[in-house]
């Protein structure tokens, strides 16, 4: 896996599923471009605009604890922050179900303490999946989260567990 790079968004607070992506787009397809439309609408009012959150470029969220907690484990959550060009999160802690969520897509959910402490909203982020290593170039700080384990960055690098699976079976190979 190789080292990703950009912008990153900090949430202020604690960031329900609910709020990631709001009620109204839940009965939509699972569909990356349409779902990411309204990331983050209910999450701050200036994200309440189709492709408002999209639209800034971030690469990466920033949150504190249970990020994606306290609703439902829709998929349309990690679908629409991948269609918004979303590469990685990184929070103390994520919620079960949307953190099995992140991995059957191939989006990683890093967990690392106090991470939303050393970022600020557009810092310029460096993050290398096969060490951990997070650093925030604009503040010039090193963070270190726990390296991807082997079969969760095969899934990643496969872009998601369908495609993993599709590929195993190609080559004939176990899936372990």
């Amino acid at each position: 896996m190789s080292l990703i790079t950009g912008k990153c968004w900090v949430a202020s607070g604690y960031v329900m599923a609910y709020d990631i992506i709001v009620q109204q787009v839940w009965a939509w397809a699972i569909d990356p471009e349409e779902n990411s439309k309204w990331v983050m609408a209910g999450v701050d009012e200036a994200f309440n605009a189709e492709n408002a959150f999209k639209d800034q470029g971030y690469t990466f969220i920033v949150a504190a604890h249970n990020f994606a907690g306290g609703g439902k484990s829709i998929e349309h959550v990690i679908a629409g922050l991948m269609g918004a060009g979303i590469k990685a999160v990184f929070a103390d802690s994520f919620a079960r179900l949307q953190f099995r969520n992140a991995i059957n897509y191939g989006l990683p959910f890093v967990t690392c303490k106090d991470i939303a402490k050393g970022f600020t909203t557009d810092d310029e982020l460096a993050y290398d999946p096969t060490s951990g290593k997070i650093e925030n170039l604009t503040q010039g700080t090193t963070f270190q989260s726990p390296p991807a384990a082997p079969f969760v960055a095969e899934i990643e690098q496969a872009g998601g567990l369908m495609n993993f699976v599709r590929q195993k079976i190609a080559a004939g190979e176990p899936i372990n």
